[in-house]
């Protein structure tokens, strides 16, 4: 997730792209609130106010500077990382491009490399901005946002040091299989034992879906293998 240079003061009823980082961040420290959809309705509040229970803070289910550190405070194991701009690319490769609205296999409006619109089909009350088709630099931007629950998953998850490129191919991972697949993973339990070694191995198990092994995932878990053991983003 990217460092938020402002942070204004977002409660009930706030809407927009600071929104959708605070849902993101919430999710990732694992309060999830819901959809990432920009709008703070009652289910976001109730998780921001879980979140300032937990974290000991005035529990009023308003985002201000406390709540802000405290959600985006540097995690203990991963360094305070964050997906470099090499790593969003990296996902961006397997994740497909398309510049314009359309339905997702699931019926829902989707744009970019599967940036969730809104759930339904586009049905044209959708941003003027994606209304008219984005560029994959704009793309990539969401793509950030998106992956930030994955990121914060990773970041909050992991308790040995890892390298960017390491860090990276474990975000990749955890963007595609879902945050609490990631938690829950052997995966996670070698690599925080120190198995270093085990990731690559524990990375090629996830290659299946539906019970069908499927070629698209091979070639994923095998490229953030080589990411995660040689640092080389293909």
């Amino acid at each position: 997730m990217t460092a938020i240079d402002t942070r204004p003061v977002l409660r009930l009823r706030s809407r927009g792209e600071q929104v959708k980082r605070l849902q993101a961040a919430l999710a990732g420290k694992g309060f999830g609130p819901g959809p990432v959809d920009g709008e703070f309705g009652p289910r976001t509040e109730r998780a921001v106010r879980e979140f300032q229970r937990a974290e000991g803070l005035e529990v009023d289910g308003i985002v201000g500077p406390q709540t802000w550190a405290a959600l985006l405070g540097a995690g203990a194991g991963a360094n305070g990382r964050r997906l470099s701009d090499r790593g969003v690319d990296f996902i961006a490769r397997f994740e497909g491009f398309r510049g314009t609205l359309y339905n997702d296999p699931a019926g829902h409006c989707t744009i970019g490399y599967g940036h969730l619109v809104q759930r339904g089909g586009c049905d044209g009350s959708e941003p003027a901005e994606l209304r008219a088709g984005i560029s994959r630099q704009r793309a990539a931007q969401l793509l950030r946002t998106d992956a930030a629950v994955a990121e914060g998953a990773v970041r909050d998850s992991v308790r040995v040091d890892l390298t960017q490129q390491q860090f990276d191919a474990l975000v990749s991972f955890t963007f595609n299989v879902g945050a609490g697949a990631f938690r829950r993973s052997t995966l996670l339990q070698r690599l925080n034992a120190r198995a270093y070694e085990a990731v690559p191995e524990e990375l090629r198990r996830w290659v299946t879906a539906g019970g069908r092994r499927l070629p698209g995932l091979v070639a994923r878990r095998t490229a953030e293998a080589k990411l995660f053991t040689s640092g080389r983003y293909q």
